[in-house]
């Protein structure tokens, strides 16, 4: 990063800092005292209602914490969290995120209760990186299955993101400007994260409500230890750890709500270009005149997601209610390559057209029929849930350093259709016990028919206390890429395998939470947790013949996973401070005889970590402004690992880390400007040592992983004008 640049973006960000504070007004309308007002939540629900009220253990992340935060992205606010970790791909600009030890696969993403569209199909390993939070006005988080509420892929639990439906005023309209450094490389043009949004939204009476929204997230990438597209050396140099990429996020909704009926249509689309520079150069001839140059074989990536979702909500014959989604979502996957004149500065040639390698496209229908209570004891719950989702994967040849686009050596388009109908019954045993039975059957136009069970119990030990225990069941239906990759040449031999069943598991868990409060302006809480999770029938990539080497995705693996968790959160006037913590073991257990081939299997012993994350915030009224620290540590990690020489497992461990991050948030002239600013990953960490983790079916243990991109800096300046 130049130094000048790097000057200019602390002056720029100290400047409004100092000038807020100076122009702050000392006269403010008086705070109105803090009511206690539950939180209500809609996942898992009937009906939306209390946090209290709710038979599932619901964790809500607030709007309020996103703007702490200066959050963009759901992964930017999630890496803090207990048990959640996000792993970007060096190669492709993706992430991939994990729960619980498990990868995406294993836990559903919901925008209003509806899964989202990804390459995997509708709600599991969806990109958190790619989900903008600037029309949301919640996230709920339940851990733990949920596969009769919400059906396969939903082992360690849901994501259901919330979005904004209405507003306190007549209109509102808002945006931000936010600056970034990553890690120390900023400047105006070429480095750096530089994201702009604006949001109108407007009443149109008391019960029609439209938004519209847009969002620019211009990542420039990291160079860390690369030395960017320019470079022309042929030393592995040239390019980026963290490649470049440019997201547009738009959204529409338009809402109508009267006594007994609401309606909603929610439109968003992700535009997304990622460029690869490839750190082999080549030194070729040009066409005219006998002069050469240096130049190297480049790619975009581009993604496009169209999201279309219809919400009905009506009481049908004066008794029964009902909620119907109706959506339709799309997701194109495309690539394009060209060769880049280093020396020239620009393109060599033209550009080739983009070519789709990766698809799905999805139509999906929920409805859910609920009685009001037909006693003070009883109430239930029927519904049906169809997906209709058709993936494309195509072939392409073209390969940088190795890198094929897809894996696969022929064009795929395949249909996956699932019909399922589901029930619940709430049954109030007495005033203080609730009980919750479900049951969901799944028909599956692949895989036999799948059935999950699932039991909650809610005890009111007393107005402040209560105890929750759950046992559900789920599966999860194998990929496109495990049931139909077909990756052999002269290197590789990597197949699917449609002859995979669906993995099957459960989970079971007990939460006690306890309130607190005094007449000093002290509340808080405590909630003691186990979850335990079981899973078999895992499917691995294992090896099926040594000469030559082959590989294919089969049902193999036993994965089990238990431990506790203490969350507390506290506030006493204007001090707000959570401390929470974590201790979970994982047990994975292989055959040993895979087609004739012996591998030597791991004990399945648990191997445990521990985990630790803490908020404070202080707030100081009189000058509207708002000082946040946010910590977390991971602890250090075991895993066997496959060597493919040995046919054997070893244990590989993983490095402990510490996050942590600052931010100060103002508001000024009566809250119609805002300003956070702050720093993110306080000990600058990057890299994280490992030898657990497996590269490749061909390639060895990695010994480190990119995590993160180290320090870095931030300002957002926000206005919010209300009428």
């Amino acid at each position: 990063m130049k130094k000048n640049s790097y000057k200019k973006f602390f002056l720029f960000s100290l400047t409004i800092i100092i000038c807020s504070f100076t122009y702050s007004q000392e006269t403010r309308d008086k705070e109105n005292k803090e009511k206690d007002i539950d939180e209500v939540v809609v996942t898992g629900q009937y009906q939306q209602q209390s946090v209290n009220k709710s038979i599932y253990q619901v964790e809500e992340i607030s709007q309020e914490d996103m703007k702490t935060r200066a959050a963009t992205t759901i992964s930017d606010i999630l890496s803090y969290y207990l048990n959640f970790i996000t792993i970007p791909n060096s190669k492709n600009g993706d992430s991939e995120a994990s729960l619980f030890g498990l990868d995406g696969q294993y836990f559903k993403v919901l925008i209003d209760n509806i899964p989202m569209v990804s390459d995997y199909g509708m709600g599991s390993n969806v990109d958190l990186t790619k989900i903008n939070l600037d029309n949301v006005e919640r996230i709920e988080i339940v851990r733990g299955s949920m596969g009769t509420d919400y059906g396969s892929n939903s082992l360690t639990g849901v994501i259901n993101i919330i979005t904004r439906k209405k507003i306190n005023s007549k209109w509102k309209i808002n945006g931000y400007l936010q600056e970034e450094t990553v890690g120390k490389e900023y400047d105006w043009k070429e480095q750096g994260r530089h994201i702009q949004s604006f949001d109108i939204s407007h009443s149109l009476s008391e019960k029609w409500y439209i938004s519209i929204g847009a969002n620019r997230n211009d990542f420039k990438g990291y160079f860390g230890n690369k030395e960017g597209k320019r470079y022309f050396e042929n030393d592995g140099k040239r390019g980026y750890e963290w490649l470049p990429k440019e997201q547009w996020n738009s959204n529409a909704l338009i809402n109508y709500k009267s006594t007994n009926f609401n309606a909603f249509y929610n439109l968003q689309y992700l535009n997304e270009l990622t460029n690869y520079y490839n750190p082999i150069v080549d030194y070729r001839s040009l066409s005219d005149g006998g002069l050469f140059t240096y130049a190297s074989k480049d790619r975009n990536y581009k993604t496009d997601r169209w999201l279309h979702h219809l919400f009905l909500n009506a009481k049908l014959f004066n008794y029964l209610n009902y909620n119907g989604d109706f959506s339709y979502q799309k997701q194109s996957r495309k690539s394009r390559d060209y060769v880049y004149d280093i020396g020239m500065r620009e393109t060599f040639g033209k550009k080739d057209a983009y070519k789709k390698y990766a698809g799905t496209e999805a139509w999906y229908t929920r409805g859910t029929f609920t009685s009001p209570s037909m006693s003070k004891f009883l109430s239930y719950q029927i519904g049906y849930e169809f997906n209709f989702i058709e993936g494309l994967r195509s072939a392409n040849s073209s390969s940088i350093g190795g890198m094929n686009t897809s894996g696969f050596q022929k064009d795929l388009r395949k249909h996956l259709d699932n019909y399922d109908v589901f029930g619940s019954t709430e049954i109030k045993a007495s005033p203080e016990i609730s009980l919750k039975p479900g049951f969901r059957a799944s028909f599956n136009t692949k895989f036999e028919n799948q059935y999950s069970y699932s039991l909650a119990m809610k005890y009111q030990l007393s107005p402040n206390s209560n105890f929750r225990t759950e046992i559900t069941t789920t599966n999860r239906t194998p990929n496109f890429d495990e049931l139909y990759t077909y990756f052999v040449d002269t290197n590789h031999n990597v197949q699917g395998n449609e002859d995979l069943i669906p993995e099957k598991g459960y989970s079971s868990s007990i939460y006690w939470n306890q309130k607190f409060k005094s007449k000093d302006n002290f509340k808080g809480d405590i909630t003691l947790s186990t979850l335990y999770i079981n899973l078999k029938d895992r499917i691995e990539l294992a090896t099926v013949n040594m000469q030559p080497l082959e590989y294919k995705y089969l049902n193999v693996d036993k994965f089990k996973r238990w431990g506790v968790q203490l969350n507390s959160n506290m506030r006493i006037n204007n001090i707000h401070f959570n401390l929470n913590a974590s201790y979970f073991g994982v047990s994975r257990t292989l055959e040993d005889n895979i087609n004739g081939i012996h591998i030597t299997t791991p004990d399945n012993d648990y191997l445990y970590t521990f985990q630790l994350n803490s908020n404070l915030n202080y707030t100081l009224k009189k000058w509207g402004t708002t000082f946040s620290l946010f910590y977390k540590y991971n602890g250090k990690e075991s895993s066997y690992v496959l060597d493919s020489k040995t046919d054997s497992y070893y244990l590989g461990k993983q490095d402990d880390f510490n996050l942590l991050d600052f931010s100060v948030r103002k508001s000024f002239f009566n809250k119609f400007i805002e300003l956070t600013a702050g720093v993110r990953n306080i000990f600058d960490v990057k890299k994280v040592n490992t030898t657990a983790a497996q590269s490749g079916a061909h390639d060895g243990p990695i010994k480190s992983i990119n995590l993160f991109y180290g320090r870095s800096y931030f300002a957002k300046l926000g206005f919010n004008f209300n009428i």
